[in-house]
């Protein structure tokens, strides 16, 4: 075969492939969109109904909590649980010194550093100097340095190793709470604390609010998730120390 005929099928199988490429291109596409709609429903509809009672009876999933009347017609709860080998007096400090700039909040700090540079440190230890937690007082989701400021839910009740009541209602009209984040202690006996975390949302919030709940819902049920084990990690090791130190 001469060199031009050589050059000739160089120059037109590109071409060739290029056109098998594109008609190939409409085959794939509806595996795709396949692919895509199945991962959305994983994750928008099986993922937030595997989370959102994760490690809650169904008594306790029902249950009235405090914080509740907050928003007495809710439009969305979530209820998870976790057992803790420990008392609830020594849970309750782990809870109150919460925050992006105090203990942190005890999930995944790749999420938090790595995709939203909070600048989280997980705390291992009981810091005496953030306990005195208040009614009115702000659990940073959010650092000063971040656009708008420090932010996160505010205290609204609390009772020293029961529970933590926080209003997260950005955006609504003052006086209004349209989502709630409330942490309760439930003495287990000999067999330690269940801890509950519910979260609750309801008429007023913004719609954009709205929006991004449901788009980031399963990262936030995930995380929550994350956060309730990594307290249970650090009270029971707290509680197996303090045993060992009182055994002694």
């Amino acid at each position: 075969m001469s060199r031009m005929a050589l050059g000739l099928l160089a120059l037109v199988a590109p071409l060739q492939r290029s056109a098998a490429a594109s008609v190939g291109m409409p085959r794939r596409f509806p595996g795709f969109l396949g692919a895509a709609a199945a991962a959305a429903f994983f994750t928008h509809a099986v993922l937030p109904r595997a989370l959102r009672t994760w490690g809650a009876t169904q008594s306790e999933g029902s249950m009235p909590l405090p914080g509740d009347d907050l928003i007495p017609d809710p439009d969305e709860v979530q209820t998870m649980a976790v057992a803790i080998s420990a008392r609830p007096e020594q849970i309750w400090p782990w809870l109150v010194q919460m925050g992006v700039d105090r203990a942190g909040l005890y999930s995944y700090t790749w999420v938090e550093n790595g995709l939203l540079h909070l600048g989280v440190t997980n705390a291992d230890r009981i810091h005496p100097e953030w306990q005195d937690l208040q009614v009115g007082d702000i659990i940073a989701f959010m650092p000063e340095r971040y656009p708008g400021g420090r932010m996160g839910p505010r205290v609204v009740a609390l009772e020293s190793g029961r529970h933590l009541v926080l209003d997260s209602s950005p955006g609504a009209a003052p006086g209004r709470v349209t989502g709630t984040w409330q942490f309760v202690l439930h003495d287990d006996g000999a067999a330690g604390t269940r801890l509950l975390l519910r979260s609750r949302s309801g008429p007023g919030r913004p719609v954009g609010l709205r929006v991004t709940d449901f788009l980031l819902r399963p990262g936030y049920l995930v995380m929550e998730r994350a956060m309730l084990l990594g307290i249970k990690k650090r009270a029971d090791s707290e509680a197996r120390t303090e045993t060992a130190v009182v055994g002694a």
